[in-house]
């Protein structure tokens, strides 16, 4: 029997991005705009999704209100947030409020170009993440998509691994200007791992007040995983640390600012301030992350890798954030 997303929208552009989606799934869309009758199909059949245009005033607040009444808050762990993919034609930066929400998980700005292809990437995205500490980034890319690993075993690696990036993409043929762009985001991914990921034994920052450019080597659990491919179309990076130490709601907080807004401004010398992950995000890239508490966190980027910047800068992307106890 065929998967079944729901989708509660009245948005012109939803049902056919989200049929397109299906068809590469081999699920089926049921469009339920009203949101307790919405309710009334999650519990009477199980969803593969659920796909809520938060642009409609009002609508998702309804919806929590209308599924807690119903199933208790997340349905008892029977509806992870995992489950919902939020729709929206606004950036995330202009919809910081959505990350308040206990169903914030999956945020998907509506594509403005290639919808074919969006709903294809996306498909593969659900894919890769539909089991537990999946999300592998040679499910990402396709059959091109050779994968290259590499172990951070010292601080100062970052900096050699960021230009390394820089030319294996440039022989890839993709454009200085984003190449760098592609770099400084590994870059400000390797730093979190190495300096914002490791904990004492109570749970407490270790490095929070130590220089980024601090020179040692990484002991045996602060060693990071890096994975790189390009499949010719996709460009991804996958960085694994060994902490599971990732603040649901700082995370948030950071990925959501405003790097644009001038009343933002970073405490000169302040570490781990986030901007860098705003600046990652709203620059274009999708960012994934998936956190295991005191195991591990894995964050994915990945990039289709246009020849030009302003059709890179507006590409079609996505966040999610994902957590497991």
């Amino acid at each position: 029997m065929a998967q079944t997303f729901l989708l509660i929208s009245d948005h012109p552009e939803d049902p056919s991005f989200l049929a397109e989606i299906a068809a590469h799934h081999g699920a089926q869309v049921q469009t339920v705009p009203e949101v307790n009758a919405a309710v009334g199909v999650l519990a009477s059949q199980e969803c593969a999704g659920v796909f809520i245009d938060v642009d409609a005033q009002g609508r998702l607040r309804e919806f929590e209100s209308a599924l807690q009444a119903k199933f208790g808050l997340l349905g008892g762990g029977n509806l992870p947030a995992v489950l919902f993919h939020f729709l929206s034609d606004r950036n995330l930066a202009e919809n910081r409020e959505l990350t308040t929400s206990p169903l914030f998980a999956n945020f998907i700005q509506r594509p403005t170009q290639e919808h074919e292809d969006a709903a294809r990437f996306y498909s593969r995205y659900l894919k890769a993440g539909a089991s537990r500490n999946a999300n592998d980034l040679e499910d990402f890319l396709g059959e091109r998509g050779g994968v290259q690993y590499l172990k951070i075993e010292h601080s100062d690696q970052k900096q050699e691994v960021a230009e390394a990036v820089r030319q294996y993409l440039m022989q890839g043929k993709i454009p200085p200007r984003i190449a760098n762009i592609i770099a400084n985001s590994v870059d400000e991914v390797i730093m979190n791992a190495i300096f914002d990921a490791p904990t004492d034994d109570f749970g407490r920052p270790v490095y929070t007040a130590t220089e980024r450019n601090q020179s040692r080597a990484l002991t045996d659990r602060e060693v990071s995983l890096m994975k790189i491919g390009f499949d010719g179309y996709y460009v991804g990076v996958t960085v694994v640390d060994q902490w599971g130490s990732l603040d649901r709601g700082r995370l948030l907080h950071h990925v959501s600012i405003n790097y644009k807004d001038s009343d933002y401004t970073v405490k000169q010398g302040q570490a781990g301030a986030g901007l860098g992950l705003a600046t990652i995000f709203q620059g274009g890239a999708t960012l994934i992350y998936e956190c295991t508490a005191r195991k591990q966190t894995k964050v994915t980027l990945i990039y289709r890798a246009y020849d030009n910047y302003r059709s890179f800068k507006n590409q079609f992307h996505f966040f999610q954030a994902k957590f497991h106890e």
